[in-house]
């Protein structure tokens, strides 16, 4: 059973995103694969599975027990390759790939992390997608913290003793995403925001929730996540 965490309804949506454009049976690879779940749902809908993860702090999720992760990829057939993603180039082959899920990832990496993105465009085949969410720094919320004196980074005591793949290093503006795609060779086809943290609250709060998720359709550069879908042009 995949965990019961907010981060399923951006599987899902992602899912969605990967059928739009892939047919079933295609090749994919997940950058920071952790804890799993994501690629295991994928495996399950027919699409051959890669995954790259660190390895450290892999099943932390919601205090999954140890080896969760590995024991879903050995269950539903995911290759998994054990690496970090800050040491380049990947032990992945070039142009191998046709979809490259990169979700929730881009935030945490602290060395030159288009260099990732790079690797994106390496290993995916010519016409072949990416897959990216990473927060949206200009967020509506984060906007009212600040001008109200508060922190809209990783939470202090992480940065005092906290796993460091853990914290977020940097978090980017639409058009910053936007701009790191183009320098990484990906032609962005689809830039849009969302909510998927919906639950949880009283009324109110989940109303406002879902309203801030229809803001961030219309105007992303408002929203709490960057939702994004590149293509490595195809061979000239």
């Amino acid at each position: 059973m995949g965990l019961q965490t907010s981060a399923q309804a951006r599987y899902a949506f992602v899912r969605r995103l990967v059928a739009d454009r892939l047919p079933v049976g295609s090749r994919l690879v997940e950058f920071g694969a952790a804890p799993g779940d994501q690629c295991v749902a994928l495996a399950e809908a027919g699409y051959r599975v890669t995954a790259v993860d660190l390895g450290l702090s892999s099943d932390a999720w919601a205090d999954a027990p140890e080896g969760r992760m590995v024991d879903l990829f050995e269950r539903h057939g995911v290759d998994y390759v054990e690496w970090d993603l800050e040491r380049t180039p990947y032990p992945l082959a070039g142009a191998a790939y046709d979809g490259v899920i990169f979700t929730e990832v881009f935030e945490h990496l602290r060395d030159y992390p288009v260099r990732a993105l790079e690797e994106a465009a390496r290993v995916l085949r010519p016409g072949g997608f990416l897959f990216f969410t990473t927060p949206n720094a200009g967020y509506l919320v984060n906007r009212v913290r600040l001008a109200t004196g508060r922190s809209v980074y990783t939470a202090l005591p992480d940065w005092i003793g906290g796993v460091p793949h853990a914290r977020h290093a940097r978090e980017y503006l639409v058009g910053e995403i936007v701009e790191v795609l183009g320098v990484a060779g990906l032609r962005p086809v689809l830039v849009t925001g969302r909510h998927f943290h919906l639950a949880g609250g009283g009324p109110l709060k989940r109303a406002a929730k879902r309203g801030i998720d229809l803001l961030a359709r219309v105007r992303p550069t408002l929203g709490p996540m960057v939702v994004a879908v590149a293509e490595k042009p195809p061979a000239s």
